[in-house]
């Protein structure tokens, strides 16, 4: 077998290209969806019936809020609240230090009014 190496002169394939230099910034949608790609499918199921929505302060995250598109979804992902803490620890470590569940009083075909109740999990360093 014959490895192709990239000092030879007859190489053929196009350089490899350093990606980090072509996305230089990570969006707020990126690390969502790497903070959704480490659970299992039934709290992925949860997640796909929730909105997520970024606290920021002075254009830095600093929390994140997990809106619950009913009170069944919303005592079900309170379970899980550990997992999704380390998560979130994981994925946010220098900026997120809470997270909120909150599941709107009154829904009305999943609508979520402003009056809405829910738990703040501090997150510790």
């Amino acid at each position: 077998m014959h490895f192709l190496e990239p000092e030879e002169e007859d190489y053929l394939f196009c350089p490899s290209f350093d990606w980090d230099d072509l996305f230089t910034e990570e969006t707020f949608g990126d690390r969502l969806r790497l903070f959704y790609n480490q659970f299992n499918c039934s709290t992925r199921a949860l997640l796909d019936a929730s909105l997520f929505r970024e606290i920021e302060l002075n254009s830095i995250v600093v929390g994140l809020e997990i809106l619950c598109e009913n009170h069944i979804i919303y005592k079900r992902t309170i379970q899980k609240y550990q997992k999704i803490g380390n998560e979130i620890r994981w994925i946010w470590p220098e900026t997120v230090t809470k997270f909120e569940i909150l599941v709107p009083r009154n829904s009305v075909h999943g609508i979520f009014h402003p009056d809405r109740c829910g738990r703040v999990f501090e997150l510790r360093s």
